[in-house]
């Protein structure tokens, strides 16, 4: 049974929404553990209001790849929206979830996880945010 940790910044909406995700990982098999055991992944569920939030939001991606090097890494929330182009470039990353994807968190890291069985990184954020009229080979 793989290990998912959760982390929550910000507001109450980005509380519910990580219970949410949370109860969608529970109903695929995966055991919940507390962000500072290892796990095979770690979803946070950034902030952007403040800098301090971007702040705190990079550094728990960075300390969730720091508990584990071989997890899977998930950046969710507003902290995503706003800084799409530098979490792309940053190793500590693996998985990049915008707010409108939330609800799909479990079938976003199935395909992850089977990728990353390939020995291939994810390649998760044309598929999250191409607009649905672009053809995604080109």
């Amino acid at each position: 049974m793989p290990k998912a940790a959760l982390h929550n910044l910000g507001c109450k909406v980005n509380a519910y929404e990580t219970e949410a995700m949370q109860q969608q990982l529970e109903a695929r098999g995966y055991e919940i553990v507390p962000f500072d055991e290892k796990a095979d992944v770690y979803i946070i569920n950034t902030c952007s209001v403040t800098n301090i939030a971007d702040r705190k939001s990079r550094q728990m991606l960075h300390r969730a790849k720091k508990l584990n090097p071989e997890a899977v890494v998930v950046a969710a929330g507003c902290y995503v929206q706003v800084a799409a182009d530098s979490l792309k470039e940053d190793g500590a990353v693996d998985v990049i979830i915008g707010n409108n994807k939330k609800g799909e968190l479990a079938d976003i890291l199935e395909s992850a996880l089977k990728k990353r069985g390939r020995k291939t990184a994810p390649s998760i954020w044309w598929t999250l945010h191409r607009p649905e009229t672009t053809n995604p080979s080109t």
